[in-house]
């Protein structure tokens, strides 16, 4: 196969697979980010303003968001670009299964029905809003939200009744096999299986759900008391904080230029970008499956904005950083072997010139 027709089979994959956060703060509108990109753009997911997410909305003016999100829903819509609504909260306290609950997310689906922009598919971590959403609008698609971790073909069994779509576990996903595996699964059961490709979470991280529950609530007043106690809201900041670096190789993030290897398996590919600093950078590398800068720039979270000293060179890996199974096999249960320090040696790159790393261990300026 020529290097042309092998650049259009792997864009091809690609065509109206990925998923992408609406946001309503950013230095370029939301339309203008999608809009360059909208062969590409498959769905938009959403919250809605005045319920519980996976991540708490800024601003307090619902009625104001609530208009700009219907809006700009109407015209994702006429581009032909699907509708994700996100009840994905890992935590909703004493109403998860409350009459309130119900007439809040029942609220939300009429107003949008009215509009004519009904979404085509719900994600929730809930078997309850899952259900309830099933009996009054059963034609809406229920995804598994990734914040479930589905980590076994067993596990989306267990929740065939409730979902018609799932997010793999992030902590599995990197492995060809295993993602191989589940593929197959969800298309001989008739359900669609999907991956988060550019999240920065770290494998395993055993803060995620302490994360993700103050996401889900006040997470700047909950962060004041984690600071106050010296304990870190979430553990990619320690490590980045530390320079444990080897730390985000094993993580869970793919590669724009691996992408391909993994599309096959997956009907959806999901792009974290409504808290990202540049979110067509996202879109960019992975659309065009190449990024010549930072890691740090297509992850999320990202580090980029936080310190330029350090920085992961994505153009640095070795070419068979997916196949060779150094990025999913090993992390799983890591016993530190040396081979992630080794790809560190590499790609970790420092603003002073004498900087060097060797075995994991970072000497700056001779020290």
């Amino acid at each position: 196969m020529s290097p042309q027709a092998k650049e259009k089979r792997e864009k091809a994959l690609l065509f109206k697979r990925f998923a992408v956060g609406y946001f309503f703060y950013g230095e370029r509108p939301v339309r203008d980010v999608v809009e360059g990109y909208s062969d590409y753009i498959s769905e938009i997911y959403f919250p809605w303003p005045g319920l519980l997410s996976a991540r708490q909305l800024p601003g307090r003016d619902i009625a104001a968001m609530r208009s700009q999100l219907i809006r700009d829903l109407e015209y994702f819509r006429s581009c032909g670009i699907g509708l994700d609504l996100l009840f994905n909260a890992t935590c909703y306290g004493e109403s998860s299964c409350s009459d309130e609950q119900v007439n809040g997310i029942y609220g939300a689906l009429r107003e949008l029905e009215v509009r004519g922009i009904l979404p085509e598919v719900v994600t929730t971590t809930s078997p309850f809003i899952a259900k309830i959403i099933r009996d009054k609008y059963p034609h809406i698609e229920l995804r598994a939200s990734v914040n479930m971790r589905l980590a076994s073909t067993l596990a989306m069994e267990y929740l065939s009744d409730y979902f018609d779509s799932y997010y793999i576990c992030r902590d599995i996903q990197r492995d060809l096999g295993t993602l191989k595996r589940f593929s197959e699964w969800s298309r001989e059961h008739g359900k669609k299986l999907c991956m988060l490709a550019n999240s920065g979470c770290l494998r395993n991280c055993p803060w995620q759900t302490f994360h993700e529950t103050l996401l889900a609530h006040d997470f700047p007043r909950a962060c004041r008391g984690c600071l106050k106690a010296d304990v870190p809201p979430v553990l990619c900041v320690k490590m980045y904080r530390e320079r444990r670096f080897g730390e985000f190789l094993r993580a869970t993030w793919i590669r724009p230029e691996d992408l391909h290897l993994y599309a096959p398996y997956v009907e959806t590919i999901k792009l974290s970008t409504r808290d990202a600093k540049s979110p067509w950078t996202i879109l960019k590398a992975y659309t065009e499956q190449s990024y010549s800068g930072n890691v740090f720039d297509f992850i999320d979270p990202g580090f980029s904005q936080m310190s330029r000293e350090y920085w992961l060179d994505n153009s640095a890996f070795p070419p068979d950083w997916a196949e060779s199974g150094t990025a999913g096999l090993c992390a799983g249960n890591c016993t530190h072997c040396g081979k992630c320090e080794q790809v560190l040696e590499k790609v970790l790159k420092h603003t002073t010139p004498s900087f060097s790393v060797s075995g994991g261990t970072i000497t700056v300026g001779g020290r």
